[in-house]
């Protein structure tokens, strides 16, 4: 188990324990091997509170909200002390965590909301103009746009976002954490970021909308009245009875004894308020309703249910057709004669609901209301339906995009300000960008940045258009999901030329077929959201949600395919990861391989280099050898012709009885032997130089030395006499090699 999955489940145990020593919970969660659910459920039962039908859950699957909170049990109108397994609705919800800062708990309508921002680079940019001078402080003039009202605010580029924040809190009173830019989707900013840094030119228009409140465990967060008032008629739990564990994510599985399932609640006005129940197996129909009467006030004689497949409220949901995961939907039986009931829709599975609420939506304050006074409080508008009728598009009427539009960010910037002007709200956040920069953007974009991309296709004609429009597009609670889920882009083909134009981006941009599949669709399918995502590296359509969709259908499709594309995106990392470590093998290999061969190949040249060294060596040896022995012969061949020649002129050795003779007996070196010979007194020393010489003994390669008076003979005048250097009549001479 990673380090990760370990601090999740250990935030999750202390979270439904109350427990505060981490190593106390550490040691629990060690003793029960990292289950979460048997370490809460055995804290829970030596506290007391373990042995309850019901367990809540309360962990979101799809919120981007970082912060973790616990909410706390609200007061039924009943006196039972069961507690609910309902996430309650936000007008009883009284959050508190030792994470949050003395400022959340001051104020809970300030608590920071972080939403993933649309992924987008400098090619999604191009409403920003002009270059920002770095060297100097520039004023940067801000006209807000919010609802009806326009404000200016001027500010130094130097700032950051957050102060920027914080002056249109003070003009406008909408707390930093709740302003969305919804024309600045394709910039990458955060709370910190220098408005420098964001290349701004000196005049900016920025179009604020207040977000929803922060969602937390499934539900929006209210207010701190509200919070406040609520605390009167809540029983706050305390930190050894707070709500039962969450189960873990395997709570689904045939073995577990947990049955999930997660009710639509779909008011008069059509917005849906998702709520989860963890429930047991045992547990009857008319027990779940009472459940959902105790979460919305809504008594069961007037719920009306979608997804029961014919159970009884006496027939266990063990026993029944409905399985785990299970959506269902719930609607109030209307009372007045001219409203009917909304027939049965087909179960649709998905994954965990988040409850969102609209920024507008009245707050409760009392838990106890009697809905069946509501009847005539509550405007509503129309139900979606094939009969529902609009008005055809005149002429005077602005389209969503101009007509034979030939700009994107032109056409977008204009579909937004003509929706707000239609319908009283932003609508979605749109991409300002081009389709192929949409598709690139959010499904070729990093792996941890990708997100489905949603196309929006208006049709003015169509009958469904203005109540698709004001009941799902203009709905906070679809406007949250769309952001924090999808990137979402949007077109109009009411005119030719622009469904002409779109129908070629299509088969550019995805794909023949599926430009003729909308091509050939009726009009009063129409309006039509799309969901792209990208599988194993190509483009496919998994969803196409028409107009005449319920909103609640229209969520519900949401969620399923976001479900999808998650799958979809988890078998993708999976692969992209096994696809890197096989293609980092084979790199590590060719680079062993590589490393290798030039080992390999520098040894070789090594090799070489020695042998052509070695040879030259011992071409060069034999070339000297070549001149020493050709000197050699040369110098022989001289030494030869020395000796003759030496021995040609050379006096014939006088006879033993001749006058004026001496005797020279010249020792050799080395023992190599004795010369003696005859010289006439009057003979020179050349002679007997020669005479050496004739006996292979060259001149200048030896001393030749006279015992008294020492001296080398060699050194003396080579035309003196014997008799003028007394060599006579005998004389021992030594002959010495240099």
């Amino acid at each position: 188990m990673s380090s990760e999955k370990r601090e999740q489940i250990l935030a999750d145990f202390i979270e439904c324990t109350g427990l505060e020593n981490e190593e106390e919970c550490i040691t629990i969660l060690e003793q029960y091997q990292w289950n979460l659910l048997n370490a809460v459920q055995a804290v829970l039962d030596r506290l007391g509170g373990g042995s309850d039908t019901n367990i809540e859950s309360t962990v979101p699957k799809h919120s981007t909200t970082t912060t973790t909170t616990t909410t706390t049990t609200s007061s039924h109108r009943s006196t039972t002390t069961k507690q609910s397994p309902v996430v309650k609705k936000p007008n009883h919800i009284n959050s508190n965590h030792k994470r949050h800062s003395d400022s959340d708990d001051n104020n809970d309508s300030d608590e920071p909301r972080i939403i993933k921002s649309l992924p987008g680079g400098p090619r999604t940019n191009k409403g920003t103009s002009g270059t920002t001078n770095r060297g100097s402080v520039r004023e940067l003039h801000f006209t807000i746009e919010y609802k009806d009202h326009t404000e200016p605010i001027t500010v130094f580029d130097t700032d950051s976002i957050r102060q920027l924040q914080s002056k249109i809190a003070e003009k406008l009173h909408v707390p930093p954490n709740r302003q969305k830019f919804t024309n600045w989707t394709s910039k990458h900013y955060d709370d910190q970021t220098i408005l420098k840094d964001l290349n701004l030119p000196k005049d900016n228009t920025i179009h604020l909308i207040a977000t929803a409140p922060s969602m937390i465990n499934g539900a929006t967060r209210t207010s701190s009245s509200s919070a406040s008032s609520s605390a009167t008629t809540t029983t706050t739990s305390s930190r050894t009875s707070r709500h039962p564990t969450t189960p873990p994510k395997n709570a689904s599985t045939t073995a577990s004894p947990y049955f999930p399932i997660t009710v639509l609640y779909e008011d008069k006005s059509g917005k849906s308020t998702p709520y989860e129940l963890v429930l047991k197996p045992n547990t009857t129909i008319g027990e779940m309703k009472k459940e959902i009467e105790h979460a919305t006030r809504l008594p069961t004689r007037q719920q009306n249910w979608t997804g029961l497949f014919g159970a009884k409220d006496s027939d266990q949901l063990r026993q029944t057709s409905i399985s785990r995961k299970a959506h269902l939907i719930v609607r109030k039986i209307e009372s007045s004669s001219n409203q009917k009931i909304s027939p049965n829709k087909p179960d649709v599975k998905h994954s965990t609901l988040i409850k969102q609420g609209s920024e507008d939506e009245p707050m409760d304050v009392d838990p106890v209301i009697d809905l069946e006074q509501d009847d005539d409080d509550i405007n509503s508008l129309p139900r979606l339906s094939n009969t529902t009728t609009t008005t055809n598009v005149t002429s005077n009427r602005e389209l969503l995009i101009p007509d034979r539009c030939t700009d994107d960010i032109m056409g977008l910037e204009h579909f937004s300000r003509v929706f707000h002007a239609r319908f009283g709200s932003t609508g979605p956040i749109l991409y300002i960008g081009s389709l192929d920069q949409a598709i690139q953007d959010s499904l070729y974009t990093s792996r941890n940045e990708r997100r489905p991309l949603a196309i929006y296709l208006h049709n003015d004609r169509s009958v469904c258009a203005n109540v698709f429009c004001a009941q799902v597009l203009a709905s906070e609670t679809t406007i949250e999901y769309l952001a924090n889920n999808y990137v979402v882009w949007a077109w109009d083909i009411t005119t030719d030329a622009n469904r002409t134009r779109l129908l070629e981006t299509f088969k550019r941009c995805i794909g023949p077929q599926y430009a003729q599949r909308i091509s050939v669709m009726e009009k009063d399918a129409f309006p039509l959201l799309l969901i792209l995502i990208r599988t194993r590296g190509s483009l496919e359509l998994i969803s196409i949600i028409e107009g005449k969709n319920t909103p609640s259908e229209v969520l519900l499709n949401l969620i399923q395919t976001h479900d999808i594309y998650e799958q979809q995106r988890q078998r993708d990392a999976e692969e992209e990861i096994s696809r890197e470590k096989r293609e980092n093998l084979k790199k590590q290999q060719e680079d062993e391989y590589n490393r290798s061969l030039q080992a390999d190949l520098a040894k070789e040249q090594a090799r070489l280099a020695d042998e052509r060294r070695q040879k030259e060596e011992h071409d060069a040896n034999e070339r000297k050898q070549k001149e020493e022995h050709d000197a050699n012969e040369r110098l022989k061949q001289k030494h030869l012709q020395q000796q003759q020649e030496c021995k040609a002129r050379l006096p014939q050795e006088p006879n033993e009885t001749e006058k004026d003779i001496t005797r020279l007996k010249i020792r050799l070196p080395n023992d190599e032997g004795i010369l003696m010979r005859r010289f006439r007194i009057n003979d020179t020393l050349q002679i007997l130089f020669d005479y050496l010489t004739s006996q292979g003994r060259m001149f200048g390669e030896y001393k030749l030395l006279s015992t008294y008076p020492k001296r080398d003979l060699t050194q003396l005048n080579r035309l003196d006499t014997f008799e003028q250097l007394k060599l006579y009549p005998q004389e021992q001479l030594i002959l010495e090699n240099l």
